[in-house]
């Protein structure tokens, strides 16, 4: 695959960088980039680790989201350097595929979790904090699956006896859970029947980790698209460092409408948060995932997350999303026919790179 690596410690970026839209430049010191270290701490919407205070900035890696993994490894290895040199995120945030590791009848795939840990540990050695996410949504059962089971304390029990003392590694415990927000916030936590189906809510999953894992976790409100808006009500109990994801926030864009989605329970001092899954790109089958104005809202997100700062996990560096060809260093760029249905092989992938470095520096 085509490269071209951001040059270590003989190179620096010397030229000041024009954050697109944000009105303001920044220079990038990054002869080389800085990393983040746990174990982390919560302390009201704060979360610490031993370098100081951690703000998660970082890319989606997919390939253990699959079946055909084992094919992926190379790939996913390729995004993480470049996720750690050429993008100077701080964290990697690996979709797990939750059969893939754990049948139906809780049996645990052996080879799938040596993958696992193979990935973990080529992540760590670059620098990197993991958050391993439960992804339920390639299941078979996908429908059945769309809040914690059984099968979810299973899939955890495993990767805690592996991670839970690991100080860098993350547990994003359930991906998107009640998927179309049918059965509402007290549902959400306690569980209970919701269409005929039986389920573990929210608390009691992160119970049944929390005893075997010292981990930070991320606990992810309602949906994709969806809001925090209720999570404070009916938020998660117990000991250890916890912190709320929320995933690409619906319109309008703009500040008000962020602090009432996800910002309200850090800027009151509840808890942190962040976005845990985002990026602008042209798609036309989930108009829910692109921002029609995203070359003027996008930026203005991004100011925002930097002013409260509060983390962000983008998506892929796939070709369409984050990158604009096989090379991983070729960022997306808004262009002047940017449309969500016809403006294909553009998106959010510079402004995201050069946020990430500000950051970073």
């Amino acid at each position: 695959m085509r490269r071209r690596h951001i040059a270590s410690a003989a190179i620096a970026i010397a030229a000041s960088v024009v954050l697109g839209g944000f009105g303001s430049t920044t220079r990038a010191q990054a002869a080389t980039c800085h990393h983040e270290r746990g174990p982390f701490h919560v302390s009201r919407a704060v979360v610490n680790g031993s370098t100081g205070r951690y703000i998660p900035y970082g890319i989606n890696v997919t390939g253990l989201a699959h079946t055909g993994y084992a094919s992926l490894m190379a790939q996913d290895e390729a995004d993480i350097t470049a996720a750690a040199d050429d993008w100077c995120a701080n964290t990697v945030r690996f979709q797990v595929g939750q059969a893939n590791l754990v049948s139906t009848t809780g049996r645990v795939d052996q080879a799938f979790l040596g993958a696992v840990i193979t990935e973990v540990r080529f992540a760590e050695a670059r620098g990197l904090v993991v958050a391993l996410n439960l992804q339920w949504q390639l299941d078979g059962a996908s429908l059945v699956e769309s809040m914690p089971t059984q099968r979810s304390k299973a899939f955890w029990g495993s990767l805690a006896s592996h991670f839970g003392r690991d100080p860098n590694v993350v547990f994003d415990i359930y991906n998107e859970p009640e998927q179309h927000a049918a059965c509402g916030w007290a549902f959400w936590h306690d569980g209970g029947v919701c269409h005929g189906v039986k389920y573990m809510g929210m608390q009691a999953l992160a119970d049944y980790v929390r005893a075997r894992a010292s981990n930070l976790f991320w606990v992810e409100g309602i949906g994709a698209g969806a809001t925090l808006s209720g999570a404070w009500r009916h938020h998660i109990t117990g000991d250890g460092p916890l912190e709320y994801s929320e995933h690409r926030p619906p319109a309008p864009h703009q500040p008000r409408t962020w602090d009432s989605e996800f910002g309200s329970i850090a800027n009151s001092g509840h808890a942190p948060v962040l976005d845990g899954e985002w990026a602008d790109y042209a798609r036309s089958n989930a108009s829910w995932a692109c921002w029609d104005d995203a070359p003027v809202s996008a930026p203005r997100f991004l100011s925002y997350l930097q002013a409260h700062r509060f983390g962000l996990i983008v998506t892929q560096l796939v070709k369409g999303q984050l990158i604009q060809s096989a090379n991983l260093n070729d960022p997306t760029r808004f262009r002047t026919n940017w449309s969500c249905t016809s403006g294909l092989d553009q998106g959010v992938g510079h402004q995201a790179q050069r946020w990430f470095i500000r950051q970073n520096g």
